[in-house]
């Protein structure tokens, strides 16, 4: 019985709802039936429109990629530059050019270049290859006349000209660097100049200074290169002239030696002329070099060399003439006339026999004399004897009619035990040459 009264309650709700919403039913199909008749048409409009966008056949081969290209190239840019799409080849080529010189650009700021100029212009160098690599893959696409092409061309041009210009910029202002470099340490530490392209005096130095100041102005005034061009300038305004007092002291020198008194009471220079005249070769050497590389104001040095001049002109004149010559000859007289042949302290017919043997081998023995009267032990530096002996003068005369004094010695060996061997002589060979009027003397 509940049941069957709930059912009716529900179909009573149903038909009261019906007839409150009757006055509507009727707008309600009638916009129904617009929004069905304005779909159909709007479709049928999108696919009439859609049909004009296709491209037209013109009856050649044409691929799907192509068609793409196409429909790519014909954008709405005014420049001509291809619309995004990754998947399309153009796009692609435009992209990496666009973004590739940008990379250039970068690298080519002062604040990056100047951090380091050599990797800057390395990746420079490489993004632009691949820039342009890419620019002629477009070129190749046939986008060559597009007004965006030619701006790419263009901003190549001219960044690669850019970069080439950064870049040779950087390598002259390293290539005169390392010049100054050469010529400080050429002056101041006294390398060898290994550049052969620099001149290695005060001349080629200023030469170059002033090439550097025109060349490369701005690094010329850097910090660093004006400390060695101070240091560089003040040796050879200053630092070259120190050396003047020691070549005038070693001039001094060899003067004085020469005038000094030997032991025959003249002036040492009469017998060794042609020494001192070599002895000047090395302060003359000094000057000159100085004179043609270091030094530009000379009259100090032009005064020392006049001193040298003077010392050697009388050198030369002494030689020349002859009398450099005939006082030697004299000198080695009187020294061959001063040799005499020792004193005899003892006769053994058989010792002088065994030195004439002995020195025969060089000539004529004319006299023998044994010029100790006992036999003199010589022994080590700890005392033990070494052998007995008797020194032995001996004169001779040579195949050339020269007469000499010859020395040797009669000699024992030590063995042991206080016990000497036999004798044997020990010869020395010519010490001296002779006057032969003086043999017996």
């Amino acid at each position: 019985m509940k049941k069957i009264t709930l059912l009716l309650f529900a179909l009573f709700a149903l038909q009261t709802l019906t007839f409150a919403q009757l006055p509507n039913l009727g707008k309600m199909k009638d916009k129904a039936k617009k929004t069905v008749t304005k779909t159909a048409k709007d479709a049928t409009n999108d696919a009439t429109s859609t049909k004009k966008e296709e491209p037209k056949s013109d009856n050649s081969s044409t691929t799907k990629s192509d068609t793409k290209s196409t429909d790519t190239k014909a954008s709405g840019n005014a420049d001509g530059r291809p619309e995004y799409d990754t998947n399309e080849g153009v796009y692609r080529y435009y992209s990496i050019v666009r973004d590739e010189s940008r990379s250039v650009k970068n690298q080519l700021k002062d604040e990056e270049w100047n951090r380091n100029q050599e990797g800057r212009n390395a990746d420079a160098e490489k993004y632009w290859n691949k820039a342009k690599e890419n620019l002629e893959k477009l070129r190749a696409a046939g986008e060559s006349e597009k007004p965006y092409f030619k701006t790419f061309e263009e901003e190549l041009t001219r960044l690669d000209a850019e970069r080439k210009d950064k870049w040779h910029n950087y390598t002259q202002d390293k290539l005169y660097e390392r010049k100054l470099e050469n010529y400080s340490n050429w002056a101041l530490s006294g390398w060898e100049l290994r550049d052969s392209t620099l001149e290695p005096s005060y001349k080629g130095y200023k030469a170059f200074r002033k090439d550097f100041e025109a060349s490369r102005p701005d690094k010329f005034k850097n910090s660093y290169v004006q400390s060695r061009i101070q240091k560089i300038d003040t040796y050879f305004e200053t630092g070259v002239y120190e050396v003047i007092p020691g070549i005038k002291e070693d001039i001094d020198d060899i003067i004085k030696d020469m005038y000094a008194k030997n032991s025959r009471g003249e002036a040492t220079y009469l017998l060794n002329a042609s020494n001192y005249l070599k002895k000047f070769d090395k302060p003359t050497e000094t000057i000159t070099y100085n004179k043609k590389y270091l030094m530009e104001k000379t009259d100090e040095v032009d005064a020392l060399q006049a001193q040298i001049d003077k010392e050697k002109a009388m050198l030369e004149e002494y030689i020349s003439s002859g009398k450099f010559d005939a006082h030697v000859a004299k000198y080695r007289q009187e020294i061959i006339d001063a040799v005499r042949v020792g004193k005899s302290m003892m006769t053994n017919a058989t010792y002088e026999n065994m030195a004439k043997a002995g020195a025969a081998k060089d000539g004529t023995v004319k006299r023998v004399t044994i010029t100790n009267a006992t036999w003199l032990v010589k022994k080590n530096d700890y005392g033990i004897p070494l052998y007995k002996y008797l020194p032995v003068d001996i004169a001779l005369t040579d195949k050339d009619g020269k007469c000499w004094l010859a020395y040797g010695q009669i000699r024992k060996a030590y063995e042991g035990g206080g016990v000497y061997g036999g004798e044997f002589f020990d010869y020395w060979n010519k010490q001296a040459e002779m006057n032969c009027a003086n043999i017996n003397k």
